[in-house]
């Protein structure tokens, strides 16, 4: 729907072509919706919602003719710089913890989250037209802008009990904005579609706007993290490698082992004929390496490349339960250095194309294979495609804290326990191919100083390099500067 709405905005620059047309199917304003929405009753259904596929949506309280009129303050903030932060910075916030260091703490997220968010808000004020009134970056423009007129109000914040309510903030924060990474990719797809905006400046935008995000939620929850520690056991001491609560010591093959355990229900639960053919996962190298991490960002890595060798295998070498022989396996190997892990996945899935591979990492798609992303994003069970924000009459916005359903306010806000956008990625069936992973991957690799890469054989396989830094050893790094 939203290409009826960008194809009546005059051109203001050159059309972004980065592909051959000819081999590309013409776009229809429904190309990429699921032809159930296609009934009659949808169509006067989607027929109600047009006059919300314009710059000035009705149902939101910021995107309006006035808006940027009223930019004047973010202005302000953007000229602000981001102060960089390093783990061992955080790292010394956690090692001994005090009743200072929780309010120091607190302090500098408040004053810090309205910086890093006002220079993203900026980023997609100065993209083209067409691009920032896509439906999903305006509802990605909206969340920030709420969250930055909220945060920059919060004052200074002086005792253990102002903390409290401020983490209950913070937590429903992590909370309400958990759709904004799946728009933010379901938006790079339409730009695909509608080729608006160079491919190089797709990638350099969806990078800033990842690497972004990615620090904010680390500084959020290593707050949470400490706040939560504090509150149950005050003044302990940790050991001199911590990090933060957040980063947990990995066993590379425990977890290789729960990634694939998980993947291999999630293709048997769909093709139980598999069974006992299923690729099995060999390991081999230094099975005893461990290294202290995210976890949520290793499985979400581990999980996408797993996944794409063991879907490569099935296509190549048949699902057909007339089949006996099993399926060649997804090969391992673990190298533990003194500053690095490196793991190399390799699989018989019979490789990629030249041409393909050099597209694998880029989040900018042919409109064809777009298209088809897009409508499997629409098919994922639970995707949430309107946002929750709420706002006051006059427009100022409201960050929620949860209740207990009689008015009294939940004074838990654990991190572990937290629902995870990646988690959802990862839950959905395997037959919704996104073209989002290994580029997504990639982002969270280079962010941790790592990297990943991959080779193939077209016709054999490929291998998929992914390299970890080991933290502790670059803990002075600035990388959760990426404002």
């Amino acid at each position: 729907m939203q290409q009826q709405t960008l194809k009546h905005i005059p051109n203001t620059r050159p059309l972004a072509r980065r592909f051959n047309s000819q081999h590309v199917a013409p776009i229809s304003p429904f190309s990429y919706i699921h032809h159930d929405a296609l009934s009659d009753v949808s169509k006067e259904q989607i027929a109600k919602q047009l006059k919300n596929l314009g710059p000035f949506p009705t149902y939101s309280n910021i995107l309006n003719p006035q808006h940027f009129f009223q930019n004047t303050v973010l202005l302000d903030y953007v000229k602000k710089k981001p102060h960089p932060v390093s783990l061992r910075q955080l790292a010394g916030f956690g090692n001994t913890l005090t009743k200072q260091k929780i309010i120091n703490s607190a302090n500098f997220v408040r004053m810090e989250l309205p910086i890093r968010l006002a220079i993203r808000i900026r980023d997609l004020q100065t993209l083209p037209f067409g691009v920032v009134n896509n439906y999903h970056l305006a509802q990605l423009y909206e969340s920030y802008y709420h969250s930055f007129n909220a945060f920059r109000k919060i004052p200074q914040i002086q005792t253990i009990e102002e903390n409290e309510k401020f983490c209950q903030t913070l937590s429903t924060l992590l909370d309400d904005h958990m759709f904004n990474l799946s728009h933010l990719m379901m938006g790079a797809l339409e730009v695909s579609i509608a080729e608006s905006l160079p491919q190089d400046e797709l990638d350099s935008f969806m990078s800033s706007m990842m690497r972004s995000r990615i620090s904010r939620r680390v500084i959020v929850e290593e707050h949470l993290s400490l706040s939560e520690n504090y509150r149950k056991n005050p003044y302990a001491k940790k050991p001199p490698h911590y990090l933060g609560e957040i980063f947990q010591d990995c066993n590379a093959v425990d977890h290789f082992n729960q990634v694939f355990d998980n993947v291999k229900a999630s293709f048997i639960e769909r093709m139980p004929e598999l069974k006992e053919r299923f690729p099995a996962l060999e390991l081999e190298g230094d099975l005893q390496c461990h290294f202290q991490f995210m976890v949520p960002h290793l499985h979400f890595m581990l999980h996408e490349i797993l996944k794409n060798a063991v879907e490569a295998t099935i296509q190549t070498h048949g699902k057909d339960s007339g089949h006996t022989n099993k399926l060649p396996p997804v090969k391992v190997t673990i190298i533990d250095s003194k500053k690095e892990v490196q793991m190399r996945i390799s699989d018989q899935g019979g490789g990629l194309s030249h041409s393909t591979l050099q597209q694998v990492f880029s989040f900018g798609k042919n409109p064809t294979l777009a298209r088809k992303s897009l409508a499997n994003f629409h098919q994922i069970p639970g995707l949430q495609l309107r946002s929750n924000l709420k706002v006051t009459a006059g427009g100022s916005s409201i960050i929620s804290s949860p209740s207990t359903g009689n008015g009294v306010e939940e004074n838990v806000y654990s991190t572990r326990e937290k629902a995870s956008t990646l988690q959802e990625l990862m839950s959905r069936p395997h037959e919704h191919t996104l073209g989002m992973g290994l580029p997504t991957c990639s982002v969270y690799a280079d962010y941790w100083n790592g990297k990943l890469s991959m080779n193939s054989l077209d016709g054999y396989g490929s291998d998929t390099s992914l390299t970890l830094r080991k933290l502790g050893y670059h803990s002075n790094v600035i990388q959760l500067d990426r404002a």
